[in-house]
């Protein structure tokens, strides 16, 4: 018993310095868990934002489609306004020259009507488009 005593003794220094190690690596597991922890959490919110670029970025080709499609159909709404005042230039123009005239044969006013029906008729496919 004496010769365990003097061996703390004698070694009592090394034993304090062991137990810090000990200490100091009890610590360290404990980070090392603590930040396993971390790196799944933010794993996880990686994750979750990867999900959320996907989600935003279907949205913005949906948006860009939308907007390639508005951009199309004001081009074609552009073209067709001078057009349309140009048929309707046309209408008036063959209506006034129907007043104007106070005795219309039968022949002629089949002339104007046909050629007020292939102007309706422009004007729809032109709409179709």
């Amino acid at each position: 018993m004496a010769l365990d005593q003097d061996f703390e003794k004698d070694n009592a220094f090394l034993l304090s310095k062991f137990e810090e190690v000990n200490g100091l690596i009890e610590q360290l597991k404990a980070q090392n868990k603590s930040q396993k922890n971390q790196i799944l959490g933010l794993n996880h919110q990686n994750e979750k934002l990867e999900g959320e670029i996907k989600v935003l970025k279907k949205n913005n080709s949906h948006l860009r489609e939308e907007i390639k499609e508005l951009g199309e159909k004001l081009d074609d709404e552009t073209r067709l306004i001078p057009q349309n005042f140009k048929i309707r230039n046309k209408i008036v123009k063959i209506v006034s020259d129907i007043e104007d005239k106070e005795s219309i044969d039968q022949q002629s006013l089949k002339e104007l009507l046909g050629i007020l029906i292939e102007e309706i008729d422009f004007c729809i496919n032109q709409l179709a488009k």
